[in-house]
């Protein structure tokens, strides 16, 4: 994947980093059952342009229920295949590279989404990642600019005060 660079060369930004606030979701997507796990933090985020780079990662599941819904053991393999990601993608910075913005589970799929300062450096370590198979998971992955987190708006509500 050819990634362009959308950001000026030496280019100093100072960004304020909020602490991690986690909220766990339960939806219904298109008749299936869903979960998500969103870091809510990322909602008031004032740096949004900074990380524009919208990394999302679909995995093919292997332990789920008859509704797609995946068995505890198959959450906690690819929470820790995406926190080890993380810590890849975030290696070597002095702050952080990739923000993890959600992972939600659904139809026998999980979905995780980072947004990313440095696409060329993830870039680099996914396809490392590929080339020695080193995932637990089969997985596909997509990155686009998206400098408006548009791509991500829906996951961006404020859950806590939404009228059912």
């Amino acid at each position: 994947m050819q990634i362009p660079n959308k950001k000026e060369e030496n280019q100093k930004v100072n960004v304020w980093f909020p602490d991690e606030s986690f909220i766990s979701i339960d939806y219904t997507y298109e008749s299936h059952p869903a979960f998500a796990i969103i870091n809510e933090s990322l909602r008031q985020f004032e740096f949004k342009d900074v990380f524009g780079w919208n990394l999302s990662i679909v995995f093919d599941l292997e332990d789920v229920y008859e509704n797609g819904i995946p068995s505890r053991e198959e959450v906690q393999v690819i929470q820790d295949f995406c926190e080890h990601l993380e810590k890849l993608f975030n290696d070597g910075w002095e702050k952080p590279n990739a923000l993890f913005l959600f992972r939600e589970h659904l139809d026998g799929v999980s979905h995780v989404v980072w947004r990313v300062y440095d696409a060329e450096k993830v870039e680099a370590v996914l396809q490392k990642v590929i080339a020695k198979k080193q995932h637990p998971r089969e997985f596909s992955y997509e990155m686009e600019y998206d400098e408006e987190w548009k791509l991500v708006e829906w996951y961006l509500q404020d859950f806590h005060n939404k009228s059912n």
